[in-house]
């Protein structure tokens, strides 16, 4: 686990960890994401204009977000994140093949109630599509499409392993 935000401190980018796994309605086997050179969320505010009669100029409202995330994977042989992101790299996913699950946990944002340390989280459905593979930079970049609706909630982190509780 990451070391949590006190207050006062900046945030990093070890405050914010993904986990990823294969689609399906079972408990899923999650996979950290570790030997990414970014973590950027991207939110891809979905807008549009509206012409009130009583305005002098349109107004943009936000009707919806469409996060997604671009992470350039270096290689390292014997990770995990190699191991997942390679065999989907390997075969091609077109279809279901290509969907996931993805855990978003912010370390940031810690809930102590309870007695135990929990953080607010995202659980999503994704889609994984893969950039492109540099073996000159020793990178494998795959975009990850977040689908659907985000559920929100806590989690949950003992060593690598979260478990999610829906809010």
């Amino acid at each position: 686990m990451a070391e949590t935000l006190e207050a006062g401190g900046e945030l990093k980018k070890y405050h914010v960890a993904l986990f990823v796994a294969e689609a399906g309605t079972g408990a899923p086997t999650w996979t950290q994401v570790c030997k990414s050179t970014d973590n950027t969320i991207t939110l891809n505010a979905q807008t549009a204009e509206r012409d009130f009669i009583v305005d002098h100029a349109p107004t943009t409202i936000i009707e919806r977000y469409s996060p997604s995330l671009s992470e350039p994977l270096t290689l390292v042989k014997g990770e995990s994140d190699y191991d997942f992101f390679w065999k989907k790299f390997y075969e091609l996913p077109v279809g279901a093949k290509a969907k996931g699950r993805m855990l978003i946990v912010f370390y940031n944002d810690e809930d102590t109630a309870g007695g135990t340390s929990k953080f607010k989280a995202w659980s999503c459905n994704v889609l994984f599509t893969f950039d492109n593979l540099n073996p000159v930079d020793g990178t494998l970049t795959v975009n990850i499409n977040i689908n659907g609706t985000i559920t929100k909630g806590t989690c949950e982190v003992a060593g690598t392993v979260p478990t999610f509780t829906e809010a």
